[in-house]
């Protein structure tokens, strides 16, 4: 891949066509969510709506610039200085595309996507995939000689002789998904001795996502935000991507195209959980790539259908360390927004039960239209479908016993979690003061998001006794959830004795 060539903080001008042939100075200030197109021009312009959302450009350098996806920042107007005057308009843009070629915004085009993940190194950890020869000295005259006969001349050698290395491995995983075909590779990057007066190498493990069909940008970046989903949870912590790439259609061998994408996926740093560990990463690519393959493959089988819920909880989990109310009920009602066939066929009410509920339906429906009687039509329209409780619970179960060892205290820790979602949307009474007791609301809002996404990972393959035995340090969220089971089950029950029983709510 290339080097990136629009950085934050980067001015770039060129010229940029604006429709019936004519084209006008501007100038690109790059700087995420607030980069910004300033066009200008002697002459009045107008930029018709249907030219915004994609300009062509050439930057001063001749390099070709797409701009797509902006909203007009400032009206179109005019100005004067020193005694001149001129006529502009600003944009702001939600992606800026630099190369060889334009992009089209209504034309799919886009093939191949490669991008680079923040925690990309840690994530597809590979231990033995780069370092230096223990002992150099029976090997260096052979590296030497083999530079010689090429070079044509002779490098001396000494005893204190040093040899890096990279194995020579780079294909970690390559599989067709419901999304696209996903590889993931090494790419090492050595310096040149000549440039630097150093010699090195660093190693940057890179996502790509190719495509059957050439898609538009917008539908080749939701798939790789499907993707994303997928290794913030395998990593612990979102993932922000600090490099992207797009290869298109009948580009032949020219370079792939440099994304400049102003709302990219970023982690927020206020609350910032711990760099992923590698002993904590719920599936090692290197040691499992089948295992990798096999999960993501089936996890984005059911993306489609369950992303509403998915993308709720990407939500709450990249708030990381920082555990408002709002987290806690968003976790909760991701169970609800599940598609029915998350869930098991609920069983049938029985005959004296579905009589009460018949005629009750028909006494409130002949009452006069009011509030009251719509929730009471609507709760008993609910009587005998899964109710949140039963849906936490049936997930919790796979997790449960996919553990192989099941959690102490299960169905009280999710009638607690669910019960503290009530409380705060109902206003019904919680078993405890949710508030004084801040370590079981957080440890609650934890074990939700916890047995959501594990519960996930489990129906697509996931062997997660086998995770949870390699033990760890507490990096992942997961782990600390599973370090606190059972001391803050005990604390909940303890609790719920104290405040005089558990009734229902």
């Amino acid at each position: 891949m290339p080097r990136d060539e629009v950085v934050d903080g980067a001015k770039l001008g060129g010229t940029f066509a604006i429709g019936d042939g004519r084209s006008v100075l501007g100038e690109l200030t790059v700087g995420g969510t607030n980069t910004a197109l300033y066009l200008h021009d002697d002459e009045f312009f107008h930029i018709a709506d249907n030219t915004v959302d994609c300009l062509h450009g050439v930057l001063h350098d001749r390099k070709m610039v797409t701009v797509l996806g902006s909203s007009v920042c400032s009206e179109l107007g005019s100005a004067s200085r020193y005694d001149r005057h001129f006529h502009f308009a600003e944009l702001s843009p939600a992606y800026v595309v630099t190369g060889s070629r334009h992009l089209s915004a209504t034309v799919p085009e886009v093939v191949k996507v490669t991008f680079h993940i923040g925690d990309a190194e840690d994530v597809f950890y590979d231990f033995d995939a780069m370092g230096h020869v223990i002992d150099p000295r029976p090997l260096i005259k052979a590296v030497v000689a083999a530079n010689e006969s090429r070079i044509g001349r002779t490098i001396p050698t000494g005893p204190a002789a040093d040899i890096a290395y990279f194995a020579g491995r780079t294909e970690l995983v390559d599989v067709a998904t419901a999304v696209g075909r996903v590889r993931i590779y090494h790419q090492p990057i050595p310096s040149h001795p000549l440039a630097t007066r150093e010699v090195g190498m660093r190693n940057r493990t890179l996502v790509e996502l190719s495509f059957d069909e050439p898609r538009l940008l917008e539908n080749a970046l939701d798939a790789v935000l499907s993707l994303l989903r997928f290794l913030e949870l395998i990593a612990g912590r979102p993932q922000e991507i600090d490099g992207i790439w797009i290869e298109t259609a009948g580009a032949g061998r020219t370079p792939p195209l440099d994304l400049y994408w102003t709302h990219r996926p970023k982690r927020p740093t206020s609350w910032e959980e711990r760099a992923p560990h590698p002993a904590e990463i719920l599936i090692r690519i290197v040691d499992e790539p089948d295992q990798f393959a096999h999960v993501l493959t089936g996890w984005l089988a059911t993306d489609a259908a369950r992303r509403d819920a998915r993308v709720r909880f990407s939500n709450g989990f990249a708030q990381q360390r920082s555990f408002p109310i709002d987290r806690m009920v968003g976790a909760a009602n991701m169970f609800d927004i599940l598609p029915n066939n998350a869930f098991l066929p609920g069983g049938k009410l029985a005959d004296d039960v579905a009589a009460a509920k018949a005629s009750a339906k028909r006494i409130f429906q002949a009452l006069p239209d009011s509030p009251e009687r719509e929730s009471m039509l609507n709760a008993l329209g609910r009587l005998g479908k899964a109710t949140l409780r039963s849906k936490v619970r049936a997930r919790a179960g796979l997790v449960s016993e996919a553990l192989r060892a099941p959690l102490p205290e299960l169905d009280l820790v999710t009638d607690e979690a669910v019960r503290c979602r009530n409380h705060y949307v109902h206003g019904s009474p919680g078993s405890l003061d949710y508030a004084q007791h801040g370590a079981v609301f957080t440890f609650l809002t934890g074990a939700l998001e916890f047995l959501f996404a594990a519960s996930d990972l489990v129906e697509a393959g996931w062997d997660i006794a086998v995770w949870r035995g390699r033990g760890g340090v507490l990096a992942h969220p997961f782990s600390r959830v599973m370090y606190e089971w059972d001391q803050q089950a005990a604390l909940i029950r303890q609790l719920r004795e104290d405040a005089g029983g558990m009734a229902a709510n």
